[in-house]
């Protein structure tokens, strides 16, 4: 059996993924014609539609079945999917679909398809794999149909076979509705451990067409610290590739990348974009280059003053850089440090100094706060402040002069004396160029 390595990073906030084999536009090239484009990261192969009673749907790109049964055998699918491995993308299976006999009715029912979905396409060694020795990355769930039962059992028992194979990486994801809970798969994102989350956002009221005011990716960011098991899931923003590829939700290309920008700049939950279908997004429009290639390259106008490796000035202080702009960040404790241990408030001082230019633009500034800290409100005079993912996040709309300091104080919970000033070689210094 061959185990193709992956250079896939789950944890990078820049990844496009595609659902492929549905041929949603009508036609679609071969799994490896995509895999052939670099803007993909990850492909979702669709659907396993029919469980657990096995059955495949590929839309015409596998026809052959193994003697005797209606399970698909496809060597040519097979072939595609080391390819794309070699090249560094993850392809994952999806279960389930819009359409499709699917569900367990126990979660002994669930345990047991684990094993076979392990056999069949994973690290296992059935009698009939479907794609023969080639390995698949993982498995999704999008489940829109049938019972609730079962799915987090199935979940468990893949993780116990992916935890006693050391030969590659393997992971789970999930494609719920946006609308918060999902009906089906709300509770088993609540108890199993999800690498990825792919939220449909369009065919529903909290959709990309609902941005800003109607669009609730904060609900599912809340969801994503606070209850899912993996505190570190990544979610990404399920959109169509295009207008025919869903009711509604469609946006163009400049439209999303925008949106993609603003979510990526507010959670550190964001993991990438996820398009339904690759026949779509990858059309004579380039949707799907397009949104990709704003991703890697950052996703918006503004641009990270990256802190210098070894540039310490002093334990307080560090040196950030944008091409020739050089900047000097200073924090200083304040004389309102520790007011009291009932009022839990700490004062410090943040200064900012060109070193050769000012800044004339807008600007945003993040300061990460140490970990354990939870602060409730925030405070800089003249400056607009707000606390998001434990981070205060200042905005202003001037230019930074060739030296400017201004204060913070900051009260909520674990601060007192335990507080402690923030690493200035984590603040991120953001122009709006």
């Amino acid at each position: 059996m061959v185990l193709a390595s992956t250079a896939f990073d789950v944890s990078s906030q820049s990844n496009f993924v595609a659902y492929w084999g549905q041929s949603s536009a009508g036609s679609q090239k071969s799994l490896g014609e995509y895999c052939g484009d670099s803007s993909i990261d990850v492909i979702v192969m669709a659907f396993l539609y029919q469980f657990p009673n096995t059955k495949l749907d590929l839309s015409a790109n596998c026809r052959s079945t193994f003697p005797g049964s209606e399970l698909l055998h496809c060597p040519d699918v097979a072939a595609d999917i080391k390819k794309c491995q070699s090249q560094g993308k993850a392809v994952i299976l999806s279960m389930g679909g819009a359409a499709g006999a699917y569900g367990f009715s126990s979660d002994d029912d669930g345990k047991k398809y684990a094993d076979t979905v392990w056999d069949m396409f994973l690290g296992g060694s059935g009698s009939q794999r479907p794609f023969d020795d080639a390995v698949l990355d993982g498995v999704d769930l999008d489940i829109e149909g049938g019972s609730t039962a079962g799915y987090a059992a199935y979940v468990a028992q893949l993780r116990s076979h992916f935890e006693a194979s050391s030969d590659k990486k393997y992971y789970i994801t999930g494609a719920p509705q946006c609308p918060f809970p999902d009906a089906m798969l709300g509770s088993t994102l609540n108890s199993a451990w999800f690498d990825m989350v792919f939220v449909q956002f369009y065919n529903n009221f909290c959709g990309l067409d609902a941005y800003p005011q109607g669009f609730n990716y904060g609900q599912w960011d809340t969801w994503a610290k606070s209850q899912s098991a993996n505190k570190n899931v990544k979610l990404y923003i399920g959109a169509p590739g295009s207008q025919s590829a869903a009711g509604r939700g469609y946006v163009d290309a400049s439209t999303i990348n925008s949106i993609a920008s603003d979510i990526r700049s507010k959670y550190t939950s964001f993991g990438g974009v996820m398009t339904w279908d690759a026949s779509q997004a990858f059309d004579a429009s380039s949707w799907g280059q397009s949104v990709s290639s704003a991703l890697k390259s950052g996703g918006s106008k503004k641009r990270a003053l990256e802190p210098l490796q070894g540039k310490f000035i002093s334990t307080r202080s560090a040196n950030v850089t944008a091409g020739a702009m050089q900047v000097k960040l200073e924090l200083v404790e304040g004389s309102d440090v520790y007011i009291s241990d009932t009022e839990n408030t700490f004062g410090f001082h943040v200064r900012i100094q060109s070193a050769d230019q000012p800044i004339r633009q807008g600007w945003e500034l993040h300061i990460p706060l140490p970990v354990g800290v939870s602060v409730a409100q925030a405070s800089a005079q003249a400056h607009n402040i707000r606390v998001h993912d434990n981070t205060l996040v200042v905005v202003d709309g001037s230019s930074i002069n060739e030296n400017m300091a201004f204060a913070f104080r900051v009260a909520g919970q674990h601060i007192g004396n335990e507080f402690g000033l923030p690493d200035p070689a984590k603040i991120m210094l953001y122009t709006t160029a």
